[in-house]
């Protein structure tokens, strides 16, 4: 598909020859789950599951066709494949960015177990700068969205921690601070991010603010789930306490 460029991290997007396509509705939905399993054999079932959910018009197949008939007028011949069974787009990191944050973050992880962490920090700050946000905003459909928005979200807050640590790792606590209180407000529950905070606060002199973001997740892994801090997190927290040499 020369010229044609996809974006699913935020807003679905297609961008023909430099201009927006002006994709919408069933179309849209359809486009984007299949970007969302770039360069794989989509069953025709499922797609229809995206787009009625339960709701499956009396003739699903047809209306099926039809939908990608109009989707292959916006984008152009080739855009969708048609094979045994369902479809699938064949695109790469080039031309969707989903694809590129994931050879970002694969190429950042090579790097920092090559000790380049510099270099690796510089891809992270790439992957996530192709995050926009909110994503799936203007699909509406609930089978999509549970079907990708969980995967898709850990991968997010993985490269996140994980920019964090490199970070951490270059002596630059303060940079991240930021970036993790509002992962940690965002998901209370997660201990791993609460960790990287409380390392970063302590790095930068505020042992206090360290412990506060302690007894916050603690009390909310306690009040809401009905259990305590990992392992991880309480020997981090001891380890503040007593003023012990923390690594990481």
């Amino acid at each position: 598909m020369d010229g044609v460029e996809f974006r699913v991290l935020g807003p679905v997007e297609a961008w023909r020859r430099g201009q927006p396509v002006p994709a919408g509705g069933k179309a849209l939905t359809v486009l984007a789950g299949l970007l969302f399993s770039a360069n794989r054999l989509v069953p025709a079932d499922t797609v229809a599951q995206w787009v009625w959910g339960d709701d499956l018009p009396e003739h699903p197949r047809p209306a099926l066709h039809n939908t990608l008939w109009r989707l292959r007028r916006l984008l152009g011949p080739g855009a969708v494949e048609t094979l045994a069974g369902g479809y699938r787009v064949v695109t790469d990191a080039d031309h969707l960015d989903l694809l590129r944050f994931r050879d970002l973050s694969a190429a950042a992880g090579g790097l920092a177990r090559q000790g380049a962490h510099e270099d690796a920090a510089e891809l992270l700050r790439e992957a996530l700068a192709l995050w926009r946000e909110p994503v799936l905003a203007n699909v509406s459909s609930a089978a999509l969205a549970r079907d990708v928005l969980g995967q898709l979200t850990e991968q997010h807050l993985n490269c996140r921690e994980f920019r964090a640590k490199v970070c951490l790792r270059l002596g630059r606590p303060a940079a991240v601070i930021d970036d993790l209180s509002d992962l940690v407000r965002a998901h209370p529950f997660r201990e791993s991010a609460a960790g990287l905070l409380m390392l970063a606060l302590l790095r930068t002199g505020r042992r206090a603010d360290a412990l506060a973001v302690y007894r916050r997740v603690g009390g909310a892994l306690r009040d809401e789930l009905g259990i305590d801090p990992g392992p991880a997190l309480e020997d981090l927290h001891l380890r503040i306490r007593r003023l012990a040499p923390v690594g990481g």
